[in-house]
């Protein structure tokens, strides 16, 4: 063997560098996601306490989380927080279409029973009951978060 090793071994060390590589790019791109998304919880909480969400704001978060689900498309957090967005903005379709994309990503009791709320706003109350439910199914702790008349 000569002093420069097996060359199976440099071919495998290389392999080795690049998937270390992108996976450096994708951590990076994830945590900007993350950071992101949180900006966007803390302007909208900010943003609702005082009562109102300013359409500055609300226009600021949603370029903010299209942002962040190209940087990390598997978080299931940008599409809930994109559909709450929506629903503050009273617009159902937009929600209900981000809270579907979110239930694709992971079934989660909050997701459903936002996506309740969506329905109902758009006056499809079957489909909003049907929500309700299912939130009440995997997390009956949701009780006093459903509407009186979809319990």
């Amino acid at each position: 063997m000569s002093r420069r090793g097996n060359p199976a071994a440099w071919v495998l060390l290389a392999v080795l560098l690049a998937g270390l590589w992108h996976q450096t790019g994708r951590l990076a791109s994830r945590l900007t996601a993350g950071l992101l998304l949180h900006r966007v919880e803390l302007s909208t909480y900010e943003a609702v306490a005082t009562g109102r969400l300013p359409v500055a704001v609300a226009t600021s978060n949603l370029e903010d989380l299209e942002r962040a689900a190209r940087l990390d498309p598997i978080e299931v957090g940008i599409p809930l927080a994109h559909g709450s967005e929506y629903l503050l903005m009273r617009r159902p379709a937009e929600a209900i279409e981000s809270y579907r994309r979110a239930l694709a990503i992971e079934p989660r009791p909050e997701i459903y029973l936002n996506l309740g709320r969506a329905y109902a706003l758009d006056g499809r109350l079957m489909e909003a009951q049907e929500s309700f439910r299912t939130a009440l199914r995997l997390d009956p702790s949701f009780f006093s978060q459903v509407p009186e008349g979809f319990r």
